[in-house]
């Protein structure tokens, strides 16, 4: 399989393990966001749960961190 290709499908699985993964962090760290919110006055938490920001935070690091571990491997 040439590298690009591989790297898309990496890339691919990283963003399909990240979005329900990045669903659970973000419910589990809403004691955080209510206290980010408090902390800053930054809309963190409405009262149907975290903001929209909050799981795109989430998810950004989930496949940051994913690409990362990735990159030493795509480079062989």
């Amino acid at each position: 399989m040439p590298r690009p290709l591989g790297f898309l499908l990496h890339l691919a699985g990283i963003i399909l393990v990240a979005a329900p993964l990045s669903i659970l962090a973000t419910l589990l760290l809403f004691p955080f966001w209510s206290w980010f919110e408090a902390t800053t006055n930054i809309e963190a938490v409405g009262h149907s749960g975290p903001a929209q920001w909050c799981y795109a935070v989430a998810f950004l690091l989930f496949v940051a961190s994913g690409v990362w571990l990735l990159l030493p491997r795509a480079t062989k």
